[in-house]
């Protein structure tokens, strides 16, 4: 059977014609052939031609379901139908981001800033694949430049705050994350971040309280890497049992006991440690391995400050 892309190609068609689309026949069939289930051909012929429009709903509908690939393949035929069009050059090089390909994400926003220069979009972009590929002083000057061209562009706002992060100033980092969240004022990424630059300039306080914030508005899917942050505030702000519960909420207690301890040997405290550790080996066999290493270097350095082994109670 011949691919359903070749067989709706073609040219725009009136609304009322456009209707099996929006009503998800489409993509109906195409999620079919992709399993392999049969689709008749008469069904096929009868469909109108899918539009630029279409491939870019459809486009969006994968990406709502975390679908890149497919998301992305169905930009491109749009875009093929709609060359030059910088909306869908974004989504593209934003689908390439999140796929962790900032070499191929970069072409699509530069050839939006090519096109038009004033584009702050295209910058932005420019400045986010530039920062993952470590490029921190191109991605400082593209990123101020989508500043300059719009104040309320957020995402370059957050994008310069972890620059920042990066290079070790978490002061201008905070700067740069409280801008974004004038424009985003509960948006659970920005606060992640503002209360990991809080964390990085040793203000648990103020860090604690950040991602406190973060957890009210954040997706399911990222609640675990908030959880995990907000654990380690709390172990460095010495709240121990709270921060075995972050911990716990962002993986499992193995987990949670295990980093607690090794925040406890940060602080230069073995004996509190090594108890952490033991009781990740009770509760998991699976992570023994794990917390033996870790229970090793505590009673090693225990011994060596003259404690011993006498107390090991975790926190």
């Amino acid at each position: 059977m011949l691919a359903a892309g070749a067989l709706l190609g073609g040219c725009s068609v009136p609304k009322f014609l456009q209707e099996p689309f929006e009503k998800g026949v489409y993509e109906d069939i195409m999620e079919r052939q992709a399993q392999g289930v049969p689709v008749e051909e008469d069904t096929l012929k009868n469909l109108p031609s899918m539009t630029a429009a279409d491939y870019e709903k459809l486009g969006d509908t994968y990406l709502t379901r975390g679908q890149m690939g497919l998301a992305r393949s169905k930009y491109q035929k749009a875009l093929e139908l709609h060359p030059g069009d910088w909306k869908l050059e974004y989504k593209i090089g934003t689908v390439y981001l999140r796929q962790d390909m900032p070499g191929e994400a970069l072409p699509y926003f530069q050839s939006m800033t090519r096109h038009d220069p004033s584009n702050s979009r295209g910058w932005e972009g420019e400045g986010r694949a530039l920062l993952a590929t470590k490029d921190h002083e191109g991605a400082e000057a593209a990123l101020k430049k989508a500043v300059r061209l719009e104040s309320g562009n957020w995402k370059a706002q957050q994008a310069l705050g972890m620059l920042y992060d990066d290079l070790g100033r978490p002061d201008d980092a905070i700067v740069a994350y409280k801008a974004a969240l004038r424009v985003r004022p509960v948006e659970a990424s920005i606060l992640n971040n503002l209360g990991v630059a809080y964390y990085l300039k040793k203000d648990y306080p103020q860090s604690i309280e950040t991602l406190e914030k973060a957890l009210r508005t954040a997706r399911p899917e990222d609640r675990r890497r908030v959880y995990n942050n907000l654990g380690r505030a709390y172990a460095r702000s010495g709240q121990y049992p709270r921060a075995v519960d972050s911990f716990r909420r962002g993986s499992e207690l193995a987990v949670a006991y295990n980093n607690v301890g090794i925040v406890l040997l940060e602080q230069d405290k073995p004996s509190e440690a090594a108890g952490c550790f033991e009781k990740a080996m009770k509760v998991s066999t699976h992570f023994y391995a794990a917390a033996q290493e870790n229970l090793v270097i505590a009673r090693d350095r225990a011994k060596a400050g003259g404690s011993g082994r006498g107390e090991t109670a975790c926190p």
